[in-house]
């Protein structure tokens, strides 16, 4: 009996180990602290979604450019700018943009949060060591209340993000790959939306 309890327990230790890898957190902190000294940046992606039950298999391409919480985002034919108080979206087609307030939510993934997002309320996994050096992390929200229950990361051994898939509840399966990154230096009027610009651009404005 005293063997199998002193065998449940070592079972458990190393558990709360694994969910709080500090090999993994190792990784994390330095991919964190590398994207920290980065003012600004430029990157273009990938995202493909899949969702084996539904049939789904679709991907599009875009291109960010990112400073703190602000960002402009050029995807589906849409532009988007974040200027950290009010977001919009411009959408060339119809010559129309929409104007809301910024509210970040807690279960937002995005390019600007990612490097930072395993910080509160994560737990951590070095799941696996590639031949070429990247390193695969995975994130399990210790929140059940999230859309989504695993971030994988794939961390190359410069400790550069290539790629992070976000699973949900649904199915649905977001694979995000950074195509190319580009450190840069932007002044903040860059992530305003200037109206002059858009000549007879339709405004609707939710704030």
């Amino acid at each position: 009996m005293k063997k199998l309890i002193i065998a449940s327990l070592t079972f458990l230790v190393l558990q709360v180990q694994a969910q709080y890898d500090p090999e993994a957190l190792a990784v994390l902190d330095a991919m964190s602290n590398k994207y920290k000294q980065i003012e600004a940046f430029k990157a273009s992606f990938s995202q493909k979604l899949t969702n084996e039950n539904a049939g789904l298999d679709e991907t599009i391409s875009g291109d960010i450019a990112v400073k703190g919480d602000m960002y402009v985002l050029e995807v589906a034919g849409q532009k988007i700018y974040n200027d950290g108080t009010d977001i919009y979206t411009y959408n060339a087609e119809i010559n129309e943009v929409t104007i809301s307030p910024y509210e970040p939510e807690d279960s937002e993934i995005t390019l600007s949060n990612i490097y930072d997002i395993y910080k509160s309320g994560f737990k951590y996994v070095l799941a696996e060591k590639k031949a070429d050096g990247d390193r695969v992390i995975e994130l399990d929200p210790e929140s059940r209340d999230k859309s989504y229950f695993k971030i994988r990361m794939t961390i190359n051994a410069k400790d550069e993000l290539k790629s992070f898939t976000v699973f949900e509840r649904t199915g649905n399966k977001y694979l995000y790959s950074i195509n190319s990154f580009t450190p840069t230096s932007l002044n903040n009027s860059y992530f305003k939306f200037d109206v002059s610009k858009y000549p007879n651009v339709e405004v609707i404005d939710f704030r």
